[in-house]
């Protein structure tokens, strides 16, 4: 069952049509295609209707049934588009997006005792090995080598001398990876003080030149007992069902905080106060020793 909803003010003329899909970047968002020659599963899908009058903001359901045939195996993954009768839906110029219409997917895993659910790590890295403030960014990167789509799920722990500090999950909405494709999951530890957070404009993230956020330090003093510095350990830990039994991922890197400009900063404090203590001692000691040499003299 597929449900729909057009927020329109006025009742709309919709109709059903069918594409496909695959992995589109790293980013886990899909490229969607037409149909090609050889898609022969394009003809497993109906719909109760391919036509509907869809009222404004009243939810509307599609029954889809997938006829599969006894050499069906493996994965295949449709992209179900809703769009106005009379409407050309086509592929817009970024290949993960269409103009006209929107697109439910539907994938489909046809058992089979050939099928390979493996995923393999392709890289657990962190952003910077050392870091002034917080977040540290890390970058776990997968890699489907099976035949059919996977979904992992698992955690980065942080750790700073064998303390537990922080549990980031990894993959919480249970996204798929499809065959032959990667997928990066970034992940933020953002939990200290001070801490970078991203500035918004008008509800957006603000955005460099570069297309990367803008932030600023955040100095949020009831949050002063979570400032970090030294070594921390980030442990990832993560599984996946190859269709018998959960297969462990694990990895671990280190990385460094190490707020400078405050160590700066206290240094030269430091400094200013032990040469004062000097300065101080030293003149006590000569005014000393001038009382004492007028004693003898007397």
């Amino acid at each position: 069952d597929l449900r729909v909803k057009q927020n329109g003010p006025d009742t709309e003329r919709l109709k059903v049509s069918l594409m496909k899909f695959r992995a589109y970047g790293d980013t886990g968002k899909p490229q969607l295609m037409d149909r090609e020659p050889g898609d022969d599963y394009f003809d497993w899908a109906s719909f109760d209707k391919t036509q509907f009058d869809a009222p404004s903001n009243i939810w509307q359901t599609v029954r889809m049934t997938i006829h599969l045939p006894k050499t069906a195996a493996f994965g295949y993954y449709y992209a179900v588009v809703f769009s106005r009768v009379g409407d050309d839906v086509r592929l817009s110029d970024r290949t993960n997006a269409i103009n006209g219409g929107s697109a439910v997917l539907v994938l489909l895993d046809a058992l089979s005792p050939n099928a390979k659910r493996q995923l393999q790590l392709a890289s657990f890295t962190s952003q910077h090995r050392v870091y002034e403030f917080l977040p540290a960014h890390f970058d776990v990167k997968l890699t489907n080598t099976g035949n059919v789509h996977a979904v992992p799920q698992g955690d980065i722990f942080i750790s700073n001398g064998g303390k537990s500090l922080a549990t980031l999950p990894i993959n919480a909405e249970l996204g798929n990876i499809l065959p032959s494709s990667n997928r990066i999951y970034p992940i933020e530890w953002a939990d200290g003080f001070p801490v970078y957070e991203p500035v918004t404009e008008n509800g957006k993230v603000k955005l460099d030149a570069q297309g990367n956020q803008v932030r600023n330090l955040k100095w949020d003093l009831s949050q002063v007992l979570k400032f970090r510095m030294g070594k921390y350990t980030a442990h990832l830990f993560a599984v996946y069902d190859d269709g018998q039994h959960d297969v462990p991922i694990e990895a671990e890197i280190s990385f460094w905080v190490i707020p400078w400009r405050i160590l700066l900063v206290l240094l030269l404090i430091i400094a200013l106060v032990v040469f004062g203590v000097y300065f101080s001692l030293r003149g006590v000691w000569r005014g000393a020793t001038r009382l004492g040499r007028r004693g003898g003299q007397r």
